[in-house]
């Protein structure tokens, strides 16, 4: 079996690089994207178990994205990311298949807690 696959599309570096050598560390094969526009080029050549998905991109709003990828993909767990924790935001994402939601900062606790 290869190794477990996740996709993380975020236009923020930090959050990028902190979470491929966490995940990276923890056995994932880490991808990641800067854009939506680079995540959904990437979801054409790669199968992930995780999405990590922020909202607010400099291409698009991640929410409005959220069907396509599943429906692309329907076993794709998607975790959603914001600065912006509203109560709506978290319910839109939920009712859009969003398996969580990250509210940033986050912990890496938080991380593992998700992808074991």
């Amino acid at each position: 079996m290869g190794k477990r696959v996740v996709l993380i599309i975020d236009d923020e570096v930090g959050i990028l690089n902190l979470l491929s050598r966490f995940l990276k560390r923890k056995g994932f094969e880490v991808h990641t994207a800067g854009s939506l526009t680079e995540g959904i080029d990437q979801l054409k050549d790669i199968k992930p178990e995780f999405l990590f998905l922020d909202v607010n991109l400099p291409d698009g709003n991640g929410l409005q994205t959220l069907p396509e990828f599943k429906n692309t993909q329907p076993t794709l767990s998607v975790i959603m990311m914001s600065a912006f924790d509203h109560e709506n935001i978290r319910t839109q994402a939920q009712s859009l298949g969003a398996e969580a939601f990250l509210s940033k900062p986050f912990s890496l606790d938080e991380i593992n807690q998700l992808v074991n």
